[in-house]
């Protein structure tokens, strides 16, 4: 079993194609992952976990509920465009919280994982 890393998807309804890939990764390949690890701007913008009640928002976190719920650890950290998601986000897809930067173990390596917004140094306006 692998452990699995996505990041930067920027779901929004406007590329249904990306959305609806994104969905059957959850329903296949992610199924028989160790654990998933998404590393932020899962979303184009979150505006807060108001925002759960949006059909679009919804769905997508009914299917990683669906996932969390099949046994696969799910996990999150925040990017830049959907940093205001909270705990009432991971309580509605079973997914824990990360903060940005964390260290894992994977396969024996410790591992750190971010989102890697802050490393655009160079970008002065940013």
């Amino acid at each position: 079993m692998a452990t699995l890393f996505i990041s930067d998807l920027h779901l929004c309804p406007s590329r249904p194609q990306i959305s609806r890939l994104f969905l059957e990764f959850l329903d296949g390949p992610a199924r028989q992952a160790q654990a998933l690890y998404i590393l932020g701007d899962l979303f184009e913008y979150w505006a807060g976990d108001d925002d759960l009640d949006d059909p679009f928002n919804a769905g997508i976190c009914t299917a990683l509920r669906t996932l969390s719920d099949s046994g696969v650890p799910l996990f999150f950290m925040a990017g830049n465009r959907d940093f205001l998601a909270g705990e009432s986000f991971a309580k509605a897809t079973g997914l824990r919280l990360l903060p940005d930067p964390t260290l894992i173990e994977v396969a024996g390596t410790t591992t750190l994982l971010m989102h890697g917004d802050t490393l655009c140094t160079d970008d002065d306006a940013y």
